[in-house]
């Protein structure tokens, strides 16, 4: 025992001793400071090794913007007269808004308050409003009967009863729960019925969102970007979810290649620097400790810190090929509408935005973005079936989020996002 004391005691002091040993223990330290300055800042990022699921899916702006919506609702629903702001004689925008009695609660009454509630009435004048009661039968939703529904819509939308063989289409598909068909239909009525207002875009959101106050002028500020890229484009996403934005392995020559020549650069800045004027105090052993030890330690806390963390995306308009998901939120040009009608009724059955994104591969279509997010998925319970695990604490629904939103700051009339700085 007294030997093998004398032999640590003897390591530790060469350690402490030599050049590379205090290099070692000084990085050794500050690296652990960096990991939990990055699980203190970095819990809210999906594509993080930090991130923590019990903090990060806390609504936090969303919940304040759903009190705000739900009492613009109440008043709403006492007025006694419709909603004096509703659109003019030059409609910019057709707002469409299909939605079908979902178990447990209707998250419709917030998602329509929230897009309504905070409009000038100069925003107002300009949006037409187009809101589908999803049933062959509309007094099924619990929601038909409701004051506000026909106080603040300029449209309230229900199937053509005089249709006899649509109808009985509709209702095998509603019986059988045929949601992949049913949905189909749903969408291209509504882009018909926003295409026939002669109203140049046109958005179609789902009916469980949250619309960030200031939505309407983001988005059209947004779309004056998006006219200027071009006509090969196909939508203007108000929704994204982050969780698909990480380090994606489609990219790993690029990576890989990145942290090569990063090895690479600083062993050539150690190798210049011992040349020049620090023989003695920069050895061998040193870069050989900083270039195969901490720098790739420093690539590796990189990578697991999270893309969104690390190369977050800037306020404004991106172009987004890929990985956004879902169908929360899109804008379309009214042209490019007429052309998403045809493309989906010859499909006829599958999931809106996975035909869109096989569409668009396929004829080179550009497809945008708008950071931060505007809208926010709020629903525990898909309109499509409950997919909700007993083994799991969360459904696949209520992981399509957009971790961005929460961080939305309003201070009365003014709504900032820390992007925005």
């Amino acid at each position: 025992m007294p030997r093998l004391r004398n032999t640590l005691s003897s390591c530790t002091s060469r350690i402490l001793t030599s050049g590379v040993g205090r290099f070692l223990l000084c990085f050794v330290f500050l690296y652990l400071l960096l990991l939990q300055v990055c699980r203190y800042n970095f819990y809210r990022d999906p594509t993080s090794a930090f991130f923590d699921p019990s903090k990060a899916y806390r609504h936090i702006y969303s919940e304040q913007r759903q009190r705000q919506a739900d009492a613009y609702l109440q008043a709403a629903n006492v007025s006694t007269t419709k909603d004096v702001q509703v659109s003019g004689p030059e409609v910019t925008l057709c707002l469409g808004l299909a939605t079908v009695q979902r178990p447990g609660g209707q998250y419709v009454r917030s998602a329509y308050a929230s897009l309504m509630e905070g409009l000038t009435e100069d925003d107002r004048e300009h949006i037409y409003s187009v809101l589908l009661i999803g049933h062959a039968d509309p007094e099924r939703h619990p929601i038909y009967h409701e004051p506000w529904l026909r106080h603040l819509s300029d449209k309230l939308l229900t199937y053509n009863t005089s249709d006899t063989k649509q109808m009985e289409l509709l209702r095998s598909w509603e019986q059988a729960q045929d949601y992949r068909k049913k949905a189909i239909f749903d969408y291209t009525y509504l882009l018909e019925t926003c295409i026939d207002t002669g109203a140049p875009w046109i958005a179609i959101v789902e009916d469980d969102i949250i619309a960030v106050a200031g939505w309407y002028p983001r988005t059209i500020a947004a779309l004056n970007i998006v006219n200027s890229k071009g006509s090969d484009r196909l939508y203007l996403r108000l929704f994204y979810t982050e969780q698909f934005l990480g380090w994606n392995s489609e990219f790993w020559p690029t990576y890989l290649l990145a942290s090569v020549s990063i090895v690479l650069a600083v062993a050539a800045m150690l190798l210049i620097l011992r040349h020049l004027h620090f023989h003695t105090s920069i050895s061998a052993w040193l870069i050989f400790t900083a270039c195969f030890v901490c720098t790739p330690a420093c690539i590796a806390l990189f990578f697991i810190a999270g893309r969104m963390s690390m190369l977050s995306l800037a306020p404004g308009v991106h172009e987004m090929p890929n990985f956004g998901c879902c169908a929360q939120g899109f804008v379309f040009s009214s042209t490019t509408a007429g052309r998403v009608v045809g493309k989906l009724k010859e499909k006829e059955v599958g999931f809106v935005d996975m035909i869109l994104e096989e569409w668009a591969n396929e004829e080179k279509l550009m497809r945008f973005a708008i950071v931060p997010s505007l809208l926010q998925h709020i629903g525990g319970r898909s309109s499509k079936g409950d997919d909700f695990k007993p083994t799991e604490s969360m459904s696949t629904a209520d992981t399509i989020f957009n971790f961005g939103f929460e961080l939305y700051r309003q201070d009365g009339a003014r709504v900032t996002h820390p992007v925005d700085a």
